[in-house]
């Protein structure tokens, strides 16, 4: 006699053949919800991983630009006039190592998890730290050994006659035998051995190098980011040829990987030298007109050359398609917040540190901020992540201008611009690139007292709220280009309090610094929410940001 639970389990069975007989003849727009759903979790997911190891290389850079910029002091006290920052990286690089702080420490060939085509960076050891380039000094990064070695990424500099001879090829000298590199050491004929060996192993097995790019030349004033990763390559071709110094080199011929998008900048085309030599390797310049996402767009015209008219140190356009004929709602341009007559705003008591604030424990200003600096040496967030509030010198301080301590009060420090987005409206993007914890604008306007701002004001898409604060900062009539900046539920920018020409912490600045490197030609944006709090209230809450981690509202 068969047992139940046997009977049962055949039942079971039979059941699941005909539920799947019918799912399998069910209708092919169900099956393809199914589908798209199954891509849409699986693309989700994907979107998450993508975004943690974004953050994760973002705080690995931040932990060491924090790192290095102490041993610098540390150095500037110890060592006066004998500064070398590739030296002080190393060092930094290497106290993150033993405290295993790395990112994708482990080599491997292809595109490197939370580091995008376009990121920049500011020093060499910063390649290490993340993983982009595992070479202190060394052009070529490879992994393996003799013929099963593959090359894995290049650091292009002026150190050798590299040249890129249009906007996706580029001719790359081999390693060794140069003296720009190291000095003292006999000139020799480059070998077939390590880094060049991976290169050609590359080119046989048509296996893909990374390329960073270094600046030759000079920057924006701004843009002290030399390092710029430039996405894919394929080895095309090698030869052998008599170099500068008369000795052997290898010359591999890469091109660009078709289908990556841009990171805006390039290198000015090569030109023969008496027809024989190629000049010397180019320097970087920012690449116009570009049809990325990242990029400017290229039928944009300028229509207004200064919406601040002059009030702003750097100018702000505005720009537009030549087909369209919008125009900005009129407003008048202001740097400074307009308070009523109604606020009685505190004067700070300021510090007395007349040759700068350089000792935590004995600047008055630096002790409002928990006894440590807010910025870096290069005027910076020393920490994104620290509490919202900063005490910054004010006027009554007798530290100069310069004063490490005095950031956000000196207004728009990089090229923006105006623009017209597909779905936003109007939106504000940068033409400089802008690194991490870098201040971009305040938000400015009427600040209003909370009661007033309720019942006079009605719907305005220009509100700020103060939060805990007693006031609103409304920017409809009276504003600068905070009041331009769109919505994303993935920003690049956030908001802090900053204080410093009075004592009210209910009206603080509201300040917004770049959470990320922002690379030029991206839009700026902040998140209307904070974890408290709505900053700005629209009509309109539906979100059109279009990043991998919006909500479909704000």
């Amino acid at each position: 006699m068969v047992p139940l639970i046997d009977i049962a389990d055949n039942l079971i069975h039979v059941l699941n053949l005909y539920i799947g007989f019918l799912e399998m003849h069910a209708s092919k727009s169900v099956g393809k919800r199914h589908e798209e759903l199954f891509h849409r979790s699986s693309s989700s997911n994907e979107g998450k991983e993508v975004s943690l190891k974004h953050r994760m290389v973002k705080q690995a850079l931040l932990t060491f630009r924090n790192l290095f910029c102490t041993l610098m002091q540390q150095y500037k006290a110890d060592q006066p006039g004998n500064l070398v920052p590739s030296k002080v990286g190393m060092e930094a690089a290497m106290l993150m190592k033993r405290k295993h702080q790395w990112e994708n420490s482990k080599k491997h060939v292809g595109h490197v998890l939370g580091i995008e085509v376009g990121d920049r960076f500011q020093y060499r050891a910063e390649l290490y730290v993340i993983g982009l380039h595992h070479q202190f000094s060394k052009g070529i990064d490879y992994v393996g050994t003799g013929s099963e070695s593959l090359a894995t990424s290049i650091v292009v500099t002026d150190r050798y006659d590299n040249v890129r001879k249009s906007g996706t090829t580029l001719i790359y000298i081999g390693h060794g035998g140069n003296p720009n590199v190291q000095r003292n050491v006999a000139v020799h004929d480059q070998k077939m051995e390590a880094g060049n060996l991976a290169l050609k192993n590359s080119m046989d097995a048509k296996s893909p190098v990374r390329v960073i790019l270094k600046d030759a030349g000079k920057f924006d004033i701004m843009d002290n980011c030399p390092f710029v990763y430039d996405g894919l390559y394929l080895v095309d071709k090698m030869v052998q040829e008599r170099g500068k110094y008369e000795k052997l080199v290898f010359k591999f011929t890469l091109n660009r990987i078709l289908g990556q998008s841009q990171s805006c900048v390039f290198l000015k085309d090569d030109v023969m030298d008496n027809g024989n030599n190629l000049r010397q390797f180019a320097s970087f310049a920012l690449r116009k007109r570009l049809k990325s996402r990242s990029c400017v767009v290229q039928k944009d015209v300028v229509r207004i050359n200064d919406i601040s008219e002059g009030k702003e140190k750097i100018s702000i356009r505005v720009v537009t398609p030549v087909e369209c004929d919008q125009i900005i709602t009129p407003f008048r341009y202001a740097v400074a917040n307009n308070y009523l007559e109604r606020f009685k705003l505190p004067v700070l008591c300021g510090c007395d540190c007349a040759d700068g604030c350089v000792d935590p424990g004995k600047c008055a200003c630096i002790v409002k901020n928990g006894g440590k600096l807010p910025y870096e040496c290069n005027k910076r967030l020393a920490s994104i992540m620290e509490s919202s509030l900063i005490y910054e010198c004010d006027p009554s301080c007798k530290c100069p201008s310069s004063c490490i301590n005095r950031v956000s009060q000196h207004g728009v420090q990089f090229r923006l611009e105006i623009f017209i987005t597909k779905l936003k409206g109007w939106g504000v993007r940068t033409r400089s690139f802008i690194p991490s914890g870098s201040f971009v604008c305040e938000y400015i306007g009427e600040v209003h007292n909370k009661r007033e701002t309720r019942s006079n004001l009605g719907a305005n898409d220009y509100i700020f709220h103060m939060g805990v604060g007693k006031g609103f900062i409304d920017a409809k009539s009276l504003g600068n280009i905070g009041r331009f900046i769109n919505h994303s539920c993935s920003p690049n920018i956030h908001v802090k309090d900053v204080m410093y020409d009075h004592n009210d912490k209910n009206l603080p600045h509201k300040m917004l610094f770049a959470v990320k490197d922002i690379p030029p030609g991206r839009e700026l944006s902040y998140d209307y929410n904070s974890s408290k709090r709505k900053f700005i209230e629209f009509r309109s809450n539906s979100c059109y940001c279009g990043s991998q981690e919006c909500h479909g509202q704000f």
